[in-house]
């Protein structure tokens, strides 16, 4: 039994799964189990996974048909044997540190769920064009469960979004498992496992890379992503109930969320991609924002610290102009992508 288990979904990632397995095995921390779950690859990648398998024990890989990231990561979750777990993107790397030192990290403060931070990375032509370090927040080195309620203002600023953002305990994830959607599975997981967890701690070393790329899931169109949005939301009512946070608080902390939700919806549905016609659009964003109350949070939306894009964006929906998005959306995707090659 290996003291951690790392889980990375696997789909049609050839170009980038070399660089990833080969970052995970340069660990300076050498008790783990690697499980790749190949989600029905229909590229090399499958193959590269069971050549890894066959130079290292400690590579396991598991091939299924393809039904998406968040079963891909169920089934990693059920065969992984580690006291903890983490999970890694195919086409993302960690550097050689990054497992001594969180574990190392949890198993001094108590902790079940570790926070560390990360570096983005923006890729173009198969080249890195740019570098961002995203720190971990500095308000606490530990929280516990009751801490977590008193500093939620800060705690939910900083709460990350991405499963790979942490680490597990075992019995901190217990029976809990990604929903089966496509987009923002991993936020409602990892909400699912903080209401639980006794205690949070982080590390403030950027050591996990997360590139990005054009056609990830959260960057093309597709219907069911809309409706994603209200599922996270959901999620994100709950995970403040179970700490009982106030009607009031909950609706400031919950406003800029809203509106982010709102305008990922508006943003999936100016993809080119998309073939609905204006008045099929609008009448969806209808509905999306009578399900996820915008008129009762916008009146609490913070717009400091927003940047300049957004801020107009979100303005405009507290004025009710999610048309001129509508309308011009496509045009400035089509500008972008066009400029990006």
């Amino acid at each position: 039994m290996a003291e951690i288990s790392i889980i990375v979904p696997v789909y049609q990632v050839e170009k980038y799964i070399r660089q990833c397995v080969d970052s995970i095995l340069a660990q300076t921390f050498t008790d783990f189990e690697l499980i790749l779950v190949d989600d029905g690859s229909k590229d090399q990648s499958g193959q590269i996974c069971d050549e890894y398998a066959g130079m290292d024990e400690r590579v396991k890989v598991i091939h299924k048909n393809n039904s998406g990231v968040a079963a891909a990561r169920n089934q990693g979750i059920e065969n992984a044997t580690g006291k903890y777990l983490c999970f890694v993107d195919a086409d993302d790397w960690i550097e050689s540190t990054l497992l001594a030192r969180s574990v190392s990290q949890m198993k001094e403060k108590g902790a079940d769920v570790l926070r560390h931070g990360y570096t983005m990375e923006l890729w173009k032509d198969n080249k890195c064009v740019n570098k961002e370090e995203k720190n971990v927040p500095d308000f606490a080195k530990t929280l516990t469960h009751d801490q977590i309620a008193k500093k939620m203002e800060q705690f939910w600023k900083n709460c990350s979004n991405y499963v790979w953002n942490y680490f597990f305990t075992r019995e901190a994830i217990g029976q809990i498992r990604f929903p089966e959607i496509k987009i923002s599975e991993d936020h409602i997981f990892v909400l699912k496992v903080l209401e639980q967890c006794e205690k949070i701690c982080f590390l403030s070393e950027n050591t996990y890379h997360y590139c990005m790329r054009m056609g990830s899931a959260a960057n093309r169109w597709q219907e069911t992503g809309i409706w994603c949005q209200l599922e996270m939301v959901r999620a994100c009512h709950h995970f403040l109930d179970s700490f009982g946070i106030t009607s009031d608080r909950k609706k400031r902390l919950m406003s800029n969320m809203i509106l982010n939700a709102y305008s990922y919806a508006i943003y999936l549905l100016c993809f080119p991609e998309c073939n609905w016609t204006i008045k099929q659009k609008l009448l969806e964003i209808c509905k999306v924002r009578k399900e996820l109350e915008v008129d009762r949070y916008v009146s609490y939306a913070v717009f400091e610290g927003v940047s300049g894009g957004d801020r107009i964006k979100h303005q405009l929906i507290c004025w009710k102009q999610e048309k001129l998005l509508i309308l011009f959306g496509p045009v400035f995707m089509k500008v972008v992508r066009k400029a990006n090659g």
